[in-house]
């Protein structure tokens, strides 16, 4: 694991107190996703102890056994079951059926894996009440997020990283307060309260891209170029963070005065409005219009936002383009209209 410069780093209660405070209002009740594993349990433990000081009513835990595990699997679920119980928080276990995920991957489990606890933490989450869930990713985690993002190629939106937080929908929104505590300050956390934790053995296993990137190439860049390489990487997050909240702005106001009209899976968009702006705004403005409508974005690259944006722009474009996710774009005179049509 990559270590982060930690000199005079506050401990672990204070900074998660802080976060908590600016994160969560007062009276909000949260469900916190806990798989068993040090970092889950700290946060377990952490808001469990705070929640008069951050003035948290209720908490509630949903834990998920993706099913890939066998027994390991179903112990990390009673561990989480009896800490719970300890703690007088109420739990929610749920289990994937057997091959479950294999039939969803496509190629990549680890996506179907990610996919599935996401969807169990938010149908737990409507069906509770509870406005918020929280996940105990940390700073190595944004870290390794921003250098695979890198590596895939990305945009200004890889280059932040993990956003702290995130709407999933009108009701619930994902918050991450350990964003910003380190490695070393979790562990003296763990150790000093003696916190039980299961260790889940595919976290190192190398056959996934973020573990060789975990054990294999962050190490080799702090050792081998620049030992504060993960705090630049952090940086960068934070900075770019910024950058984009300000883009935002611009970017909304645009659509705003271009959207002509738009349901879930519609939108035409006048394209003499957009052209008044640089392609750049207006590529930044497209991404943004995908985030508000849901749209699947994770497959979309830089070549696709620019083959979109040329739409607007060069009109040698195409006149109509299919994009990943099921989403088609026509540009029919004055208008850029695009759907999406989602699977059966």
């Amino acid at each position: 694991m990559a270590e982060l410069h930690n000199a005079h780093q506050p401990s672990y209660e204070v900074q998660l107190v802080q976060n908590l405070k600016r994160l969560i209002e007062p009276g909000q009740s949260v469900l916190l996703a806990v798989s068993g594993g040090r970092d889950s349990m700290a946060l377990l433990n952490g808001v469990t102890h705070l929640r008069e000081a951050v003035a948290i009513p209720a908490i509630i835990v949903g834990h998920l056994n993706h099913g890939l595990r066998g027994e390991e699997g179903r112990r990390d679920a009673e561990l989480v079951h009896v800490t719970c119980k300890s703690l007088d928080v109420p739990v929610v276990i749920s289990e994937c059926e057997a091959g479950q995920l294999e039939r969803a991957s496509r190629g990549s489990v680890e996506e179907a894996a990610r996919i599935a606890r996401y969807e169990f933490l938010q149908a737990t989450a409507e069906k509770h009440g509870t406005p918020l869930i929280a996940t105990a990713h940390y700073a190595a985690d944004q870290a390794e997020t921003v250098l695979h993002n890198i590596l895939r190629g990305t945009g200004l939106r890889g280059l932040r990283g993990i956003p702290e937080r995130r709407p999933l929908n009108e009701s619930v929104e994902l918050i991450r307060p350990m964003l910003n505590i380190t490695d070393n300050a979790i562990a003296e956390y763990v150790q000093h309260h003696r916190i039980q934790f299961a260790t889940d053995a595919s976290n190192v296993d190398t056959r996934f891209t973020r573990n060789r990137i975990r054990h294999g190439l962050l190490p080799q860049l702090q050792r081998d170029f620049n030992t504060q390489v993960p705090d630049a990487l952090i940086g960068l997050a934070e900075q770019t963070q910024e950058l984009l909240k300000s883009l935002d702005v611009i970017a909304e106001a645009l659509l705003t005065e271009a959207i002509l009209e738009q349901t879930q899976e519609f939108c035409r968009l006048n394209a003499p409005r957009l052209q008044q702006q640089p392609e750049s705004i207006v590529r930044h403005a497209l991404t943004v219009l995908w985030q508000q409508q849901n749209w699947p974005r994770r497959d979309m690259n830089r070549d696709h936002w620019s083959r979109l944006t040329a739409m607007v722009f060069d009109k040698s474009s195409p006149p109509a383009v299919d994009f990943p996710g099921g989403v088609r774009a026509e540009l029919r005179g004055n208008l850029l209209a695009i759907s999406h049509r989602r699977k059966a």
